[in-house]
C-alpha cells in the first residue's frame, strides 16, 4: 500500500485563521492537525503539540471518547478559559513552517516509520505543492488492520 492508498482528507486552515478557530475545528472534527494552506501551497502544519508547546501554554482539556461519545475529564469552563488565552494569536505564529512530507507513492511502511522516527502525528500527502490528503496515526492503523485481515 502506498500514501495515496491510506490518507484521509486533509483539514485545512490559513496562516490568518486564528488559534481560537482551530481548536474549535480540531476539537469538533476530532483531529489532532491540520494543514496551513496559502495561495494553494502547503506553508506549514499546526497540531494539537504545536498548542501544548505554544508560549501561552495551552492545555486543551482531555476528553474521553467511548462509542462517539467525548466524556470530558475536566470541569467545563476549563475549554473556555484556555481559548481565552489564545484569542489574539494567529495560526502563523504556532504552525510549524516546512512540514515533512511525502508523496503519494511513498510505500505505507515508509511512511510508518518516518512518523515513528519524526514523531510525527500527522504527514501530509503532497504532489506538485498540492496537498492531497494526509496520513494519520488512525490512518495507518487501519490499514495495517485491513491488510491483516
Amino acid at each position: 500500500m502506498k500514501a495515496r492508498d491510506i490518507m484521509v482528507k486533509a483539514l485545512t486552515v490559513t496562516p490568518n485563521h486564528s488559534v481560537r478557530a482551530l481548536v474549535d475545528l480540531l476539537l469538533q472534527e476530532r483531529s489532532d492537525g491540520a494543514c496551513v494552506i496559502q495561495d494553494d501551497r502547503l506553508v506549514g502544519v499546526v497540531t494539537t503539540m504545536d498548542l501544548v508547546f505554544q508560549e501561552k501554554r495551552v492545555h486543551l482539556p482531555s476528553i474521553l471518547t467511548i462509542m462517539d461519545f467525548a466524556i470530558p475529564l475536566e470541569p467545563p469552563g476549563r475549554l473556555r478559559e484556555e481559548l481565552d488565552k489564545i484569542s489574539g494569536i494567529c495560526v502563523d505564529e504556532i504552525m510549524s513552517e516546512e512540514p515533512i512530507v511525502v508523496a503519494p507513492t511513498v510505500p505505507m511502511s515508509d511512511v510508518a516509520t518516518l512518523m515513528v522516527e519524526q514523531h510525527l502525528t500527522l504527514v501530509p500527502v503532497v504532489e506538485a505543492g498540492r496537498v492531497l490528503g494526509v496520513v494519520t496515526k488512525e490512518a495507518l492503523l487501519r490499514a495495517a488492520f485491513k491488510t491483516k485481515s
